[in-house]
């Protein structure tokens, strides 16, 4: 019997097999499918996230980066004293020193922001109280945001200069504090709880930027960096330089250029460690990366559990299978049949077994990740890598866990066989 004979006859064995014991081969499949469906879904799910996190960090541009007072790679969690936080013993940054950035060869533009998305700022107007995103920036902010304004106005340089109580809001904001009303002229007050709150004219709304990230944010509010700093007195442990570098400069030039300077307005010597950080795309996609290795590993480990699971039955089903057909083998053997012949065929009716089951897995999956796609932010997208993945681990599943079985029937002996009852 040729090899496509005995493959065929190894995936019509399989077939009538699972037809015959619909519910033994759903129990043994199951594994593999679940194993499947976490492929699939979680790849896809890596991959939007992804997708996500480029667009987020590519609105900046390629060389933009940013310096900050503490390295964040560690988080600032736990006890901020002097002692035992960096981010608390690192002196904050002077947002004067973005103009002296600004200046330096090669650099084209540096500007100071402060980020208070994460404190407790409210936005007030008519009665209306909405806990808000602010973020204290330039006038030249959309330079660096996907986001893009669609109704009024960004705020202007020489209002930005002249400390002016102006605000962007965005569409929520817009709906939950003015209720319908155009909000361009008109005023909110804004502030921390417990604390006076100083009033901002609404200039413009803004719409934010079509990736995941956004969304984890609400109710934007933009305000000038100089009237974050007069009118709120924000923590100045939150401020960063964004520094963004001439189009004809190298990153590379552009940070070392930078850290020297900064080293100098820190007034370091030279054996002194910086006690200031850069972040450059790069590194915060090296950061991303490591983390999405985390929801990978998972995923290998979620799906070899159930391939695990699926293995397990692949080899009871394979050893009732070469029980239910000894006479058969003992009859092929007496007319010839080699033992890889034998073999060969019991491997592919586990790798069918299993591959039927990765089949289900794939179509199950991809109805999960359309779902997940349209219901929620997040574009998850299936790599083709993941199909093909999932389809090669369910094939390997069955040949590796049927091996067992098949081999105990090819080497059944051809005169004991025939006898078997």
């Amino acid at each position: 019997m040729g090899i496509g004979s005995t493959l065929l006859e190894g995936v019509r064995v399989a077939l009538d097999s699972l037809r015959g014991n619909k519910v033994r081969s759903a129990l043994t499949i199951l594994g593999v499918t679940i194993g499947v469906m976490v492929v699939m879904v979680m790849a896809a799910m890596v991959q939007g996230l992804n997708s996500s996190f480029q667009d987020a960090i590519a609105s900046a541009g390629p060389n933009t980066f940013y310096v900050v007072h503490a390295s964040f790679a560690g988080g600032v969690s736990g006890p901020l004293d002097e002692e035992e936080s960096e981010f608390m013993k690192n002196p904050p940054l002077d947002p004067d020193w973005a103009r002296e950035l600004g200046r330096l060869p090669g650099i084209r533009r540096a500007s100071a922001g402060v980020d208070l998305s994460g404190m407790p700022f409210m936005a007030e107007q008519s009665g209306q109280d909405v806990r808000i995103s602010l973020y204290g920036v330039d006038a030249g902010y959309l330079e660096i945001d996907a986001g893009d304004v669609t109704d009024g106005r960004f705020f202007t340089a020489n209002e930005e200069q002249r400390n002016q109580p102006v605000a962007v809001i965005d569409s929520q904001t817009a709906l939950d504090l003015f209720e319908g009303r155009d909000p361009l002229s008109k005023n909110m007050k804004i502030g921390s709880p417990g604390s006076p709150r100083a009033p901002f004219r609404v200039v413009g709304t803004y719409r934010r930027p079509t990736n995941l990230f956004a969304g984890f944010s609400s109710h934007w509010v933009f305000i000038p960096f100089s009237a974050a700093m007069k009118y709120l007195n924000p923590w100045d442990r939150l401020i960063w330089i964004t520094v963004q570098p001439a189009d004809e400069t190298r990153l590379e030039d552009a940070v070392e250029t930078v850290r020297g300077r900064m080293r100098q307005l820190r007034g370091l010597r030279p054996t002194e460690a910086d006690n200031f950080d850069m972040i450059t795309q790069d590194q915060m996609q090296d950061f991303w990366n490591r983390l999405t290795g985390v929801f990978f590993a998972a995923m290998v480990a979620l799906s070899g559990v159930g391939l695990m699971v699926g293995g397990i039955g692949v080899i009871g089903i394979m050893m009732i299978s070469v029980t239910e057909r000894t006479r058969e083998i003992g009859l092929r053997k007496a007319m010839g049949a080699r033992r890889r012949d034998l073999l060969w065929q019991f491997l592919v009716e586990a790798a069918t077994v299993t591959l039927v089951g990765g089949a289900v897995g794939l179509f199950l999956g991809g109805g999960l990740v359309w779902l997940v796609n349209t219901f929620t932010p997040l574009p998850a997208s299936v790599p083709m890598w993941s199909v093909v993945a999932a389809l090669v681990a369910s094939a390997l599943t069955g040949i590796g866990f049927g091996l067992y079985p098949a081999a105990k029937g090819a080497r059944l002996d051809p005169v004991e066989a025939l006898r078997y009852e």
